[in-house]
């Protein structure tokens, strides 16, 4: 099961990242799939289904402008239900202009041979929130 899991994700993640295929990627989830970003970063928190896809990927290219394209994604099986994504890349904030070392760890749950459940943990938070802190004046700036 656990190689099949490993082409689920990737599969998604091929669709999803690479192609922005957001409908050939659900093919691969559940119609209610949950990604979860922590409450503190410039995100929305909580994306769920096509559309949380699709705000997803959106947001990540309005904070974020990658060299030579979209970031490199690793994959290993860690058990029955879970495989872990290692996502790395050079990466600059698009609000604070920082050139970052991207680097993200993301944890897919897989329920009843779909991808059910993605959390994601950036290593070098600090700077995406500076990022978000920048966001925040400039919006302030034109109210």
């Amino acid at each position: 099961m656990t190689s099949e899991n490993l082409t689920i994700v990737e599969n998604f993640e091929q669709a999803a990242l690479y192609e922005r295929d957001f409908d050939r990627a659900m093919q691969y989830a559940h119609a209610d799939l949950t990604v979860r970003e922590a409450p503190s970063l410039p995100y929305r928190g909580t994306y769920v289904g096509l559309e949380g896809q699709r705000q997803l990927l959106s947001d990540v290219d309005r904070l974020f402008e990658f060299e030579g394209g979209a970031p490199r994604v690793e994959f290993r099986d860690a058990g029955d239900d879970l495989v872990i994504g290692r996502v790395t890349g050079k990466a600059r904030l698009r609000a604070t202009g920082e050139e970052i070392d991207f680097l993200v760890i993301e944890l897919f749950t897989i329920r009843d041979g779909k991808l059910a459940d993605i959390e994601v943990f950036y290593w070098d938070q600090a700077a995406l929130l500076r990022a978000g802190e920048a966001e925040r004046a400039g919006a302030g700036e034109r109210s």
